[in-house]
């Protein structure tokens, strides 16, 4: 055994020409999902232009995001200078203490 058909045995490909299929499971990709901290937001539209989706819409003074268009590239937290847009698994709830 030369050493082209060692390395064509251990890559997990035969000699023959045949080569083995896997299984690939075909899952979605999970997609990012963002929230308006209402208190932060001022409505001053620089993530709507720059949500390529138009999933950010006015609505009165504040920015709302219709989750169904949001695609999770994270435009529109990158342009809020007040950082009112966040992944909604880095909101949490403040903690209470008790005494």
């Amino acid at each position: 055994m030369d050493r082209k058909d060692f390395i064509m045995k251990a890559a997990g490909v035969f000699v023959a020409g045949f080569i083995p299929v896997l299984s690939i499971s075909q899952e979605e990709p999970k997609k990012t999902k963002y929230k308006i901290i209402t208190q932060r937001c001022n409505g001053c539209g620089h993530c709507y232009r720059a949500c390529t989706d138009k999933a950010l819409k006015p609505q009165g003074r504040i920015a709302v995001i219709d989750q169904e268009k949001c695609d999770g590239c994270g435009d529109c937290v990158r342009y809020c200078r007040r950082m009112a847009i966040v992944a909604e698994q880095a909101v949490t709830q403040p903690k209470t203490i008790k005494s």
